[in-house]
């Protein structure tokens, strides 16, 4: 039986992102396109004898609060439910996806967690339990255990595979700081009295349309909402700056990632997009050139 294994763990997009009203239960419906793409982090995980987590990673929180912990322990609890022998867990992480910046990567990391200790114990837990770890752990957790593309609905929990649009290349800018999804939630809240938010129908009206053009139009002609920028970028304009540079650099499209602080372009002349990147690097702006995932490692 394998003891180790280094599993990779994408970064998202959000090519569209509609968010509805925050219902009595506190939460958010929301109707967006996920995309996986190449950027990644790494993930070595090891089977050991020492019981406990042994997490050793560069995150801007408690080790206990890190997503990876989580699922560890929520993995163990699991075995020990099932009676089955609960080794101790080692956790080297090497992040390369920015915090704070609508990319994934945390619920991201937290997924290559359950997989790859799916991997390494044989006949543990199936992909339901791993479903239900991951949702306990965030909304959007679920995504990552299937497609590389998919129609998000829910919470974030009712994901819907689409076939991946492969045919342009990512330029992802990031501002001089981050974004806390909370904070960014919040923000909406406040300003949705002023500009109603969608409701209803209209949710899943955005989504549809969305994916219509998404299935059958150029990026040029993508109209796709994130009802996260506009009420950004009253309090954080150096949103504003970075998609009107990637604009200018010849994005097809341009858009936020999720609540934030990272944007990016589509470009389908992988050129431009290789230009764009250098231009971004060479102004001192956060850039990285991506490309959209056909699949996602050891899917569930």
């Amino acid at each position: 039986m394998k003891r180790s294994m280094t599993i990779e763990a994408p970064a998202k997009i959000n090519l569209s992102l509609a968010v509805g009203p925050r219902g009595d239960d506190g939460y958010h419906a929301i109707g967006s396109i996920f995309q996986a793409i190449k950027l990644c982090d790494s993930i070595e995980l090891s089977l050991v004898d020492e019981p406990g987590i042994d997490l050793e990673c560069a995150c801007d929180c408690g080790v206990e609060q890190n997503t990876m912990y989580k699922a560890a322990f929520l993995y163990i609890q699991a075995l020990r439910r099932e009676d089955l022998p609960a080794p101790g867990i080692r956790i080297r992480a090497v992040k390369r996806i920015p915090s704070g910046a609508g990319l994934g990567g945390g619920s991201s990391d937290a997924v290559a967690v359950l997989k790859a200790l799916r991997e390494l114990i044989p006949g543990s837990c199936g992909p339901a339990q791993l479903a239900a770890m991951a949702s306990a752990i965030g909304s959007d957790l679920p995504f990552f255990l299937g497609g590389s593309c998919a129609a998000v609905r829910g919470r974030g929990e009712l994901v819907q595979p689409i076939k991946p649009r492969l045919d342009y290349a990512l330029v992802l800018a990031r501002p001089g700081f981050s974004i806390a999804t909370k904070d960014a939630y919040a923000l909406l809240d406040e300003l949705r009295p002023l500009a109603p938010g969608r409701v209803g129908g209209g949710l899943e009206g955005s989504l549809n349309a969305a994916l219509d053009a998404y299935a059958n139009r150029h990026p040029s002609s993508w109209r796709f909402p994130n009802d996260f920028y506009d009420a950004l970028i009253g309090r954080y304009p150096g949103l504003k700056a970075i998609k009107d540079r990637l604009s200018g650099l010849g994005a097809d499209f341009c858009s936020l990632s999720g609540s934030g602080s990272c944007l990016f372009g589509v470009f389908t002349d992988e050129k431009q997009a290789l230009d764009a990147h250098s231009a971004l690097s060479s102004e001192g702006i956060e850039s990285y050139l991506s490309f959209p995932l056909a699949r996602l490692p050891y899917s569930v």
